[in-house]
């Protein structure tokens, strides 16, 4: 049995061109999450929150039940595990993408000044960035895991967690 060169890999396979539009798009959704760091990402009561600070203060949330901060480590997991174990980085950007969807409902934050409280107005363009960035992500890994080798993958979750 033949098997061919690895330099004869052709550039029109349907394998090539899926993880070449995966990696793009990862590629697009890292610089929209950086981009959203020198954006205004929240308005709040005491003026403009910027990306920056939302990413260095963000995991605080915990203390306060909001999760959406941890959609970046659980995308940075997925990225790395995703050529390895694509269903279970797949499954780590849809977690992720729904806890970055938990800021639509973020109306306050705790303060130990400003009478305890910074009251959000509004999200900005930084947030809306950012969020975009988290499903341009989630689609990237979506199309490297159902078109890997060019045809449907079917995988089940157990077999992406086990891999």
């Amino acid at each position: 049995m033949h098997t061919p060169h690895p330099l004869n890999y052709s550039l029109k396979s349907p394998s090539y061109q899926s993880k070449l539009t995966s990696k793009f798009g990862i590629y697009i959704g890292i610089s929209c999450l950086v981009i959203s760091l020198f954006l205004p990402a929240l308005f709040s009561s005491t003026g403009t929150i910027d990306g920056f600070w939302v990413l260095a203060t963000g995991w605080l949330g915990l203390l306060f039940s909001h999760f959406s901060w941890f959609a970046n480590p659980l995308n940075a997991i997925a990225i790395l595990s995703m050529d390895k174990r694509p269903v279970y980085a797949y499954f780590l950007s849809i977690l992720a993408f729904v806890l970055a969807t938990q800021t639509f409902w973020l109306r306050e934050i705790p303060s130990d000044i400003y009478q305890g409280r910074i009251y959000i107005k509004e999200l900005g363009l930084g947030f809306y960035i950012w969020y975009l960035g988290q499903f341009i992500i989630l689609i990237s890994i979506a199309i490297r895991m159902f078109r890997k080798g060019g045809r449907k993958q079917t995988t089940s979750l157990v077999d992406g967690l086990e891999n």
